[in-house]
């Protein structure tokens, strides 16, 4: 029980500092006219930089830092851009073509794009879990009023709406396929190396484009934000929960991601909350006490 307790607590660390990623990335690419590749580059540039930082102030640390193989390197080298560049790339390039609502949509696909990769890898369908995923689902749809009372409010045939499919998919690549070398080296080596090398091919690509950087000491501000509050800390929990938790269970915590940022709004922002969003948070909790419990 406390192994499921450290990693659910390590999860809803995850998905509260995602659920501010839409936030800041919105902000940035539509209000201060960021690149989605500069963003790229510099969220994980930013977060990789401070963990191999922290990690090298003590010889064990600067040990583990230099413990991959080189069978290791050659998995991280996609891995990397998969995980972190490709996919923060995604996102922003969604975030400064749909609203809010739409980009968020990455969370809700999470958990789905998590268990037909797994599939794929394992080679099984776990039919009860598919129950319960789809029903989370349906609730993180209804939290962030994809589906409402008057149907569905997708933007139909939007591009942006592919590069979040896209990022989903990405995002559920990366976590399953590099599972086994995140829990042998250790989260926070698996963490800095896979943000680094992102960083370093998002940097290599904005070397040959003319790419708008933050312009202003505010955009700077929420860029360092992105950095750390929605980089660094859920990438690491994130990473640090499949220690503690089956795939299957760490994918659902992605459902209460719509559902945080919701409850961010309320709180900061003074929304209201429809009786079809408590239903599909409610939706979202009994999928994943359903799937915690199993």
């Amino acid at each position: 029980m406390p192994r499921l307790l450290l990693g659910l607590v390590l999860a809803a660390l995850s998905v509260t500092g995602f659920a501010a990623t839409f936030i800041f990335g919105g902000a940035l690419t539509k209000g201060y006219g960021v690149s989605p590749e500069m963003l790229s580059f510099l969220r994980f540039a930013i977060a990789g930089t401070t963990m191999l930082t922290v990690g090298s102030v003590t010889a064990h640390g600067r040990k583990k830092l230099g413990s991959p193989s080189r069978r290791d390197w050659l998995s991280m080298l996609w891995l990397a851009p998969v995980g972190t560049a490709i996919m923060a790339w995604c996102v922003f390039m969604g975030c400064a073509r749909v609203s809010t609502a739409n980009a968020s949509m990455a969370d809700a696909l999470t958990p789905l794009m998590i268990f037909v990769a797994d599939a794929l890898v394992r080679r099984h369908v776990d039919g009860r879990g598919l129950i319960g995923l789809l029903c989370g689902l349906i609730g993180a749809l209804l939290v962030i009023q994809i589906v409402h009372s008057g149907g569905l409010a997708l933007e139909a045939y939007s591009s942006g709406d592919v590069y979040i499919l896209l990022s989903a998919a990405v995002w559920g690549v990366y976590t399953v396929c590099g599972r086994e070398l995140n829990c042998r080296l250790g989260s926070s080596v698996f963490t800095t190396w896979t943000m680094l090398l992102g960083a370093a091919m998002m940097g290599a690509v904005c070397l040959f484009g003319d790419f708008a950087w933050p312009a202003t000491p505010r955009a700077w501000l929420l860029t360092m934000g992105l950095g750390f509050v929605s980089t660094l800390m859920p990438f690491w929990t994130w990473n640090a929960a499949q220690k503690f938790l089956p795939i299957s269970t760490l994918a659902m915590t992605a459902y209460f991601t719509p559902v945080i940022a919701v409850a961010l709004g309320v709180v900061f922002l003074g929304e209201g909350v429809t009786p079809l969003q408590w239903l599909g948070t409610g939706f979202v909790i009994a999928s994943a006490l359903v799937e915690t419990r199993r």
